[in-house]
């Protein structure tokens, strides 16, 4: 798997988010700011009670967010993803409630099976360049 690799490049080229396919699990002890690092979820983390939140980045556009449930553990929310022209990554949520289900992730760092995205505040981008 791409992401267990020792060393990456720090930026990927346009086209190749395929490269992370696969479930990342968030490391807020890392987190700062409006950066968010995950690691795959093959990587050995320190306990945390309720678990992680993170996604599923998957073939054929499908994307599953986990996000901690109410009491522990984790929930699944699945959607889609695709790629921007500005080599973005595109996630939409049909079942969000009340709304927002479109949001936009940026590839800041990938290296050493850390990656590290910034979720976009503004309105997501309309160009879409491929469909995974």
């Amino acid at each position: 798997m791409a992401a267990c690799q020792p060393e990456h490049p720090a930026q990927l080229s346009l086209g190749t988010l395929a490269t992370l396919y696969g479930t990342w699990l968030q490391e807020p002890e890392a987190s700062r700011a409006d950066t968010l690092t995950y690691r795959p979820n093959t990587y050995r983390f320190r306990y945390r009670p309720g678990g992680r939140p993170g996604f599923r980045l998957g073939p054929d556009g499908r994307f599953v967010r986990y996000d901690l449930a109410p009491g522990g553990g984790l929930q699944a929310q699945e959607g889609t993803w695709t790629e921007t022209s500005t080599g973005r990554l595109l996630v939409h949520l049909p079942t969000t409630e009340p709304a927002e289900p479109d949001y936009e992730l940026e590839l800041l760092r990938y290296r050493g099976g850390v990656l590290q995205l910034r979720r976009l505040a503004e309105r997501p981008a309309v160009e879409v360049i491929r469909t995974p």
